[in-house]
């Protein structure tokens, strides 16, 4: 090291730690980007889920109960078939002046739990999509069709073949 801190008299220490610094951060963007989405797929499957959409109006009930084919956003892979739809009223939780909490019906508004049969990939973490959407109960999805656009929550997941 000279007196002007420069190693060899070419490279400082300050340009040693910026190149370190590149070096991992391309090592970083590397394993993000260039891993898979899981381990290793172990089968195709046929799978049955249901999702439970809340709080949606009547025209949303018509047209999942229209059924068809689910995509994904862009509408370029099917994702699954809508099979079943069933409707009830929507709860609101609200407490009363004496501190109860109670449930009551959300008026023209109702909750849907909406079957849909898919064809995907069994792997050692999971169930996934052809778009790979894990299918894990909690998880939030869309459900794109040609009539209606929305989100709801995955409540039960089934292989059936």
């Amino acid at each position: 090291m000279d007196k002007n801190g420069r190693i060899g008299g070419k490279l400082s220490i300050i340009d040693l730690g910026v190149i370190i610094l590149i070096i991992a951060a391309i090592a970083g963007l590397c394993v993000r980007f260039m891993s898979g989405t899981t381990t290793a797929v172990t089968s195709d499957a046929r799978f049955r889920y249901v999702v439970k959409i809340n709080s949606v109006r009547e025209y949303t009930v018509e047209a999942l109960k229209k059924g068809g084919i689910t995509t994904d956003k862009k509408s370029e892979i099917e994702l699954g078939e809508i099979t079943d739809v069933t409707v009830g009223d929507a709860k609101m939780q609200s407490t009363t002046a004496d501190g109860k909490i109670e449930w009551s019906n959300l008026p023209d508004r109702y909750t849907c739990n909406v079957t849909i049969e898919a064809d995907g990939r069994e792997s050692e973490d999971g169930y996934i999509l052809d778009d790979t959407t894990e299918l894990s109960v909690g998880r939030t999805v869309d459900i794109v069709t040609k009539y209606v656009k929305t989100t709801g929550e995955i409540i039960s997941v089934e292989v059936i073949e």
